[in-house]
C-alpha cells in the first residue's frame, strides 16, 4: 500500500538537471491521476486526454488522491484528507489515518462522501476499487474482525455495496492483507499478504496471492501464493484479458527507491521484468488493450512523473507527464478508454 517509496528522494530529485523527453499519451486513452504543485498546495484529481488537464475535484481546502474509475467509465472513487501543510512536505497521499472515501461522476460533478473517517470503527482505509459489475467496492481497512474472533486491529480486505454500505471482511487469516484488485470477471481477487510461516514479517516478506471470491459467504477460497522471493511485492493489477498480473517489486529494506515492474501469468508462471531502470516505478495499471502499463516513476531526474512501458515485450519506457517544474508531483495513474 506504499504509494511513495521514500519521501527523502523528493528533495534529491528536485535538484537534478536531467530532463527526460515527454511522449504523447496513447490517443485511445484518457489518464486519471492525482497531482499537486506549488500553486495548488494540495493534491487534486485530474484527467488528461493528451492535450489538456482538467481538475476534477477543485477543492483547495482538502487533498484528493487515489482515483479509480468504474468499469463503465461513469464514476470515479478517490480519498479525501484535510489539508495540513504544503503537499510537497505533508505526504497527504499516504494519510490513511484520515482518509474518507468519495465518489464523483466521471466529469467531476456530484461529489459524495460514502465512507467517512472512523465509520464502522475502522482506524484507517485505502485503495478502494469498483467491482467489474459495478455493484461492489473492494478496499483495505485497518480494523478488527469480531466474526472470526480476531480482535486485534489489522489491515484486512473488505467489500461493501456500491454506496459504501454493508461491509463484509473477506480476508480469512489474521494477517496483513493489502493492495487488493479484482479479476476482470469479478470472481477472483489478487492481493498482497504474508505467507503462513511469517507471523508479522518485514516488507520484503510480503508476496502476491490470489483467491476465489465467494460472494454468498463473503470469504476468500482457494488462496494461492503466486510469488516466492525475498522482494517486497506490492500493487498487483489484473490485465483486462485476465491472462496476466502486473505488480511492483523492491528490495525495500536495502534500496526502497528502486522498484521494478513485473508481469506474471495468473498461476505465477512466465515471470517477466517489464521495466528495471533503477528508479522507483509503482502502481502499474494496464491500458484497455493490454499493450502498455502505466505507472508513476520516481528517481534522479524524474520526480513523481507518469510513465508507461511495453506490457508485451517489456522496456520502451515513455514519460507522459513530467514532474518537477513548479514542484509538480504526479502519481497513481489509471488509463481508461476514451
Amino acid at each position: 500500500m506504499k504509494r511513495f517509496a521514500l519521501l527523502a528522494l523528493v528533495t534529491l530529485t528536485l535538484f537534478s538537471c536531467k530532463r527526460d523527453p515527454v511522449a504523447p499519451v496513447n490517443d485511445k486513452v484518457t489518464l486519471f491521476y492525482d497531482k499537486s504543485d506549488a500553486q495548488q498546495a494540495v493534491i487534486q484529481i485530474f484527467s488528461y486526454d493528451g492535450q489538456a488537464e482538467k481538475n476534477m475535484t477543485n477543492d483547495l481546502t482538502n487533498n484528493y488522491w487515489w482515483p479509480r474509475v468504474s468499469y463503465d467509465n461513469k464514476k470515479f472513487l478517490c480519498y479525501r484528507t484535510p489539508k495540513k501543510g504544503p503537499a510537497q512536505t505533508d505526504n497527504p497521499g499516504n494519510d490513511y489515518d484520515n482518509a474518507e472515501l468519495m465518489v464523483f461522476n466521471i466529469d467531476g460533478s456530484d461529489p459524495k462522501l460514502i465512507i467517512p473517517k472512523g465509520k464502522y470503527g475502522w482506524q484507517k482505509q485505502g485503495v478502494a476499487k469498483f467491482s467489474p459489475d459495478g455493484k461492489k467496492i473492494l478496499m483495505a481497512a485497518f480494523c478488527t474482525d469480531p466474526q472470526r474472533g480476531y480482535m486485534n486491529f489489522q489491515w484486512r480486505m473488505v467489500v461493501t455495496d456500491i454506496n459504501g454500505n454493508d461491509p463484509y471482511i473477506i480476508s480469512t487469516r489474521n494477517k496483513v492483507y493489502a493492495d487488493p484488485a479484482w479479476s476482470p470477471d469479478g470472481k477472483q481477487i489478487v492481493y498482497v499478504s504474508l505467507p503462513d510461516d511469517k507471523l508479522n514479517g518485514t516488507n520484503d516478506d510480503f508476496e502476491i496471492f490470489k483467491a476465489d471470491y465467494n460472494e454468498s459467504t463473503h470469504e476468500l477460497k482457494n488462496e494461492t501464493r503466486l510469488t516466492d522471493d525475498n522482494l517486497y511485492c506490492f500493487d498487483p493489477c489484473w490485465s483486462n484479458s485476465g491472462q496476466y498480473i502486473a505488480f511492483s517489486v523492491s528490495t525495500f529494506l536495502l534500496t526502497p527507491w528502486n522498484s521494478d515492474i513485473i508481469r506474471i501469468r495468473t498461476d505465477g508462471s512466465d515471470r517477466k521484468v517489464l521495466l528495471d531502470d533503477g528508479l522507483s516505478d509503482g502502481v502499474p495499471y494496464w491500458t484497455p488493450d493490454d499493450k502498455r502499463v502505466y505507472f508513476h516513476t520516481l528517481g534522479i531526474g524524474t520526480t513523481y512523473s507518469i510513465a508507461s512501458c511495453d506490457a508485451v515485450n517489456g522496456g520502451d519506457k515513455k514519460i507522459h507527464l513530467l514532474g518537477g517544474t513548479n514542484n509538480t508531483l504526479y502519481s497513481t495513474p489509471q488509463p481508461i478508454r476514451r
